[in-house]
């Protein structure tokens, strides 16, 4: 053989080499790495028969020269138990299949070498199953198996190929790149064990955005046991709300979008995106005070993606109250040529930003959004690699919202990007959730524009303050809560005879002696905005009690206390020189003259009152007085009946009467008792007895008395 034959049988035989086959060599690009492709009908329909649309395994044909070549490794999870595949073409036809997927023979790949190599035996490949297509367009590869014995789908009949290779070849025998994609891959690298561990996975896959920018994620041995992969515009889900739609969540939240292939997309079919579109300028804003949001107008010259970073934190970097705001945009969009970005006037914690805050809006044209929302990934301890792939460019950075996982409160607003990796969690974090990481090329960044809130300030508040006031009752204070887009505040009165003073959110009313009933209404207002709505109290004004108090005898200053009484109406209270007090002690009180002040409280909680004078008396008739008979006569007659002293101005009595012998017959506390002369109901007999009485004059200090002396019982 000719040396120059010999060289290109060389060059035959390793071109095969140079260009991949699609499957393995991707997702397990050594011999010792784990990927397996994993088709899982207790997760998902993604691979399976009949599968929407976001679900299937697709391959790209351009024209009906190229052929459909593939091989499938041995389902390394069980027995293989009625395992099929088959090929549907572009029109929903099936056009190979259903047949049993091989154990051996064509079709079958052995090992790792084989599968990397490809459908090419003679170079060391397998020897792959063959289709002509007849028509262009995307086929769909399909697989089945059947559910257990009660009819359900678990993890223990699932199908995971140890090796797989889909590789589309043309007229000429060479493989053709970037023609096998998914919305929803679902890959296995083993039992989850926890790192250090060889079960990881360490796939790298392309993903083609809507806007036609090709990033690849290099996985860089995360664990996840099972676990499926997508990719989208918005994140986990679609609200609109690009702060919610980006969090990552609890549970399955894989929202499938755009394609991602096992190689870069074959760029004659799928070719790259412009990214470098411009923006415009003037970029215009314009306020809402009624809702305090802001619309800025944007001009481009493409239709495609814009990024507006609302800096409502003057402090430099990302601050959990600055936000983001994506929005597609037309080069043509109607109109004044703008597009209209709508801000709500919220900040990134969803507070309203207050009135006169200065803010200032960053526009970036965007391509290549991206975001990679991935479920049950349980370990991703070195992170995630993401380049730029076409057009070429620097890496992009990454971004993460983990908030909402139990747990987690990490966020990456400012971006992450290099070696080793960037978004790592473990077990707690990534176990049964999904987290969604994202990214973007950068085309366009037009200068920063600077704009003023303006928000018309809300309805105050409910006015705290009295809403009964009674007649005489003169100033009161009045308040609402601070609004922060409020400068000036107008307190206004409806009734009349009070006077409103106040232009805070407080304010002090005082109301006249003939005031009447009426509302208490304010309202706020700013210099951007003017006035806002208002609130109103309403405020009842009542009389006074008619109240009446009698007047009081003089007494003596030795005379006993007495309740006080006369008022009017019933129920009031009394004060005694200013001291309150429901008794009057003469004694205490000293002679001369005092005020006695009755006032009544009313079911609205007025207050009237009247008053009146005691004047305490001194002199002889005021002398401390008691007197003592000899003898009385108990004959019922009706004359001397009884034995009692007669006193003047004493307070505390007590007298006890002994016979000769020593028998208490009779004891009393008050004065205006008598002995009868009886002893237990008996008639005592005729004689001496002897009588001891306590007393205590009602001067102040009181003083003790003992009055001892005999009493002569005459029958």
């Amino acid at each position: 053989m000719g040396k120059g034959l010999a060289v290109s049988v060389f060059l035959l035989l390793v071109m095969p080499l140079l260009a991949f086959p699609e499957g393995t060599k991707q997702i397990a690009p050594f011999p010792a790495a784990l990927g397996w492709v994993c088709i899982d009908k207790s997760r998902n329909d993604f691979g399976s028969f009949d599968a929407a649309p976001e679900f299937r395994i697709n391959i790209n044909i351009t024209v009906t020269s190229e052929t459909i070549n593939f091989g499938l490794g041995k389902n390394i999870d069980t027995v293989p138990v009625n395992l099929k595949y088959r090929l549907k073409d572009p029109a929903g036809n099936i056009v190979l299949g259903p047949l049993p997927i091989p154990a051996s023979g064509k079709g079958f790949i052995g090992d790792w070498n084989s599968a990397a190599i490809g459908p090419f035996p003679a170079s060391g490949g397998y020897d792959p199953i063959h289709y002509a297509p007849t028509s262009t367009g995307d086929y769909v590869l399909e697989f089945s198996y059947p559910p257990d014995s009660a009819g359900f789908y678990t993890e223990n009949h699932r199908i995971m190929f140890r090796f797989f290779d889909i590789t589309v070849v043309d007229a000429a025998g060479k493989p053709i790149q970037g023609r096998v994609w998914s919305k929803a891959w679902q890959f296995n690298s083993g039992n989850v064990l926890a790192p250090p561990t060889i079960n990881r996975f360490w796939g790298i896959m392309y993903i083609l955005s809507d806007d036609s920018i090709v990033t690849s994620v290099n996985c860089n041995g995360f664990v996840g046991g099972t676990f499926s992969i997508s990719s989208n515009k918005t994140g986990c889900s679609t609200t609109g709300n690009i702060n919610v739609d980006r969090q990552s969540r609890t549970g399955f939240h894989t929202y499938p979008q755009y394609k991602i292939f096992l190689s870069d997309p074959d760029s004659l079919i799928f070719p790259t995106g412009k990214s470098h579109p411009g923006i415009n300028l003037p970029i215009t804003t314009k306020s809402d005070c009624a809702t305090g949001s802001v619309d800025l107008g944007v001009k481009v010259d493409k239709d495609g993606e814009i990024e507006v970073f609302i800096d409502v934190n003057p402090n430099p970097g990302a601050d959990p109250r600055d936000l983001k705001i994506t929005a597609n945009v037309l080069a043509n969009p109607g109109g004044n040529g703008y597009n209209i970005i709508h801000w709500n006037g919220n900040d990134g914690k969803g507070a309203p930003v207050k009135d006169g805050t200065v803010i200032t809006a960053t526009v970036r044209y965007i391509h290549g959004i991206t975001h990679l929302p991935i479920y049950d990934i349980e370990y991703n301890d070195s992170g995630y690699i993401v380049s730029v792939v076409r057009p070429p460019g620097p890496s992009p950075l990454i971004y993460w919202d983990d908030s909402l996982i139990p747990g987690n409160t990490t966020v990456d607003l400012t971006g992450c990007s290099g070696f080793p990796g960037c978004h790592l969690w473990d077990y707690d974090i990534g176990n049964n959730n999904t987290i969604n990481s994202w990214w973007y090329v950068t085309s366009t960044l037009a200068p920063s524009v600077t704009f003023t809130v303006k928000r018309t300030p809300g309805p105050p508040g409910t006015i705290s303050g009295e809403t009964n006031i009674c007649q005489g009752v003169h100033a009161r204070s009045y308040s609402v809560p601070v609004d922060p887009d409020a400068t000036t505040y107008q307190w206004s009165y409806s009734g009349t005879g009070a006077t409103v003073t106040g232009s805070g959110a407080t304010a002090s009313v005082t109301f006249a002696d003939t005031a009447t009933s009426g509302n208490i209404t304010v309202f706020s207002s700013n210099a951007d905005c003017g006035p806002g709505p208002s609130s109103t109290l309403p405020v009842s004004i009542f009389p006074k009690p008619s109240v009446t108090l009698g007047t009081f005898d003089s007494v003596c200053y030795t005379a006993l206390p007495f309740l006080l009484s006369g008022g009017s109406p019933a129920g009031g209270v009394f004060r005694v020189n200013g001291v309150s007090s429901a008794m009057f002690d003469p004694v205490a009180a000293g002679p001369g003259l005092h005020t006695v002040v009755y006032s009544y409280t009313d079911a609205h909680g007025c207050v009237g009152a009247d008053s009146t004078t005691v004047f305490i008396k001194t002199g002889k008739e005021c002398e401390i007085v008691i007197w003592v008979p000899n003898a009385f006569s108990p004959n019922g007659d009706g004359l001397n009946d009884h034995f009692r002293p007669a006193s003047a101005n004493i307070r505390k009595y007590n007298m006890i009467i002994f016979d000769r012998s020593g028998l208490m017959v009779y004891s009393s506390d008050n004065i205006s008792d008598g002995w009868d002369g009886t002893y237990g109901g008996q008639p005592c007999p005729a004689g001496i007895y002897i009588y001891r009485i306590v007393y205590e004059s009602s001067v102040a200090p009181p003083t003790s008395k003992t009055l001892t002396g005999n009493i002569t019982l005459v029958r």
